[in-house]
């Protein structure tokens, strides 16, 4: 005698989809490596709003620090509109690799007297890297911030 597929059928086979695509997807994300943006968070979050006033005091110059991708050299090219250097200039630049710290970069920052500054990032792995230069002048602390594709 030959059974048909009837509504009872269905609903069990679609629920036993459900339920093992569920269970796929749960183990596969368990699975993932994870990296912390930084191991002391609780501490960075509450200081963020250093973070936030520096950023904004880079956006409101009259003239941007420029930041560029060289491509015939793979280096990245920083320079400083003159009005911003002084003896009392420092910083740094960090490259940040949002999928793996480990690879994190940072570079003090070491302008020659055209205000300038190459880092070469031919030895950078491929992809997505967050860019941060920091420096400071007359005890104000500035921030500017960029994506980058290398």
């Amino acid at each position: 005698m030959k059974e048909k597929f009837n509504w009872g059928s269905g609903i069990t086979i679609a629920i036993v989809v459900f339920v093992l695509a569920t269970l796929s997807t749960v183990s596969y994300l368990i699975s993932l490596e994870f990296y912390l943006v930084s191991e002391d968070h609780y501490e960075d979050g509450v200081q963020y709003q250093d973070t936030i006033d520096g950023i904004q005091r880079a956006k409101d110059l009259d003239t941007p620090v420029l930041i560029l991708f060289d491509e015939p050299t793979v280096s990245i090219k920083i320079t400083f509109p003159r009005e911003l250097i002084s003896d009392s200039l420092s910083g740094h630049l960090t490259f940040y690799r949002p999928n793996d710290s480990d690879k994190d970069k940072r570079y003090k920052l070491q302008l020659d007297e055209d205000g300038r500054q190459s880092i070469p990032v031919s030895d950078f792995e491929e992809g997505r890297w967050k860019l941060t230069l920091e420096w400071k002048t007359d005890s104000l602390t500035y921030i500017d911030q960029k994506n980058i594709f290398i």
